[in-house]
């Protein structure tokens, strides 16, 4: 069967109005974050473990408050979790007494996707084999490697058809040849949708400059802490876009270069004349 369309089709802008946020009223985290996302943008973030990254998709998320500032979709406050919203986070976040297919059911369920529940495991079997796990999509996450589950979040989170994605390192367990067709996958994608005058707005986080580049209309730095954005760099490689058309690109090799410059730079402010001092877990 075809894939879908929903409710969500109207894709929402981001805005993050001077946010603040820290955990329990300890070190602060985030420092007076400023960030605008263009409805159908594509944004990548870059920055040293401890920065911020995923704390900043926590808040986009709805599943925590900042201490001050505003965080809104489409005008409208961000309050709490929401369907206009799906997020892949580094820890998969399935339900691991259910099978895969079932995972991605109950997602299309809570979304309200589907007449039936045959239309919604149909709907969960294509995206499954977007991600090359149709043929085992009954097994349970804990049958799978780890690779293989974060598979199955992507695939949970692309069939919710969310106007917005929140990518949290959802390529990081993923072997090369694996995490290469997931570039391009959710490359083509996304620019499908651009390109049928809708297309999702997406905000992905990684640790890796290249895959910033590959995917990215902007790639964000940040750094220091608390985190802060340091850098808002435009990409200016041509869409559409593939992840070979990207690396083999005249511009590709500068852009990444320039990124990377500016990454150590926040490194060797952020470790200083104490070395590793300080540095801590990712956030």
């Amino acid at each position: 069967m075809p894939l879908h369309d929903n409710a969500f089709a109207a894709p929402g802008c981001i805005a993050v109005e001077d946010v603040s946020f820290s955990y329990g009223g300890g070190e602060r985290v985030l420092d007076r974050i400023d960030l605008a996302i263009d409805r159908g943008e594509f944004v990548a973030v870059i920055g040293p473990s401890g920065c911020g990254k995923s704390t900043l998709l926590r808040l986009l998320a709805g599943l925590a408050g900042p201490d001050s500032g505003r965080l809104s979709v489409s005008g409208v406050p961000v309050t709490g979790p929401g369907l206009d919203r799906a997020v892949v986070f580094q820890d998969y976040s399935l339900f691991p007494w259910m099978s895969c297919r079932d995972n991605i059911v109950l997602a299309l369920e809570q979304a309200g996707m589907g007449a039936a529940r045959e239309e919604r495991r149909a709907i969960a079997s294509d995206y499954l084999e977007l991600v090359g796990l149709r043929a085992d999509g009954g097994k349970l996450p804990g049958e799978l490697s780890g690779g293989m589950r974060q598979r199955t979040a992507i695939a949970r989170a692309l069939a919710v058809n969310a106007p917005i994605l929140l990518m949290d390192e959802p390529f990081g367990a993923l072997d090369e040849i694996t995490r290469a067709r997931q570039q391009d996958l959710l490359l083509n994608l996304w620019q499908d949708g651009r390109a049928g005058g809708g297309g999702k707005t997406v905000l992905f986080v990684t640790h890796d400059v290249e895959e910033a580049v590959i995917l990215g209309d902007r790639v964000i730095v940040m750094g220091t802490r608390p985190g802060r954005i340091v850098r808002d760099f435009p990409v200016g490689l041509p869409r559409p876009r593939s992840r070979n058309s990207a690396i083999h690109h005249d511009d590709f090799v500068a852009v990444r270069d320039k990124l990377l410059r500016d990454l150590n730079l926040v490194v060797d402010e952020r470790l200083g004349p104490a070395g590793l001092a300080g540095q801590g877990d990712g956030i």
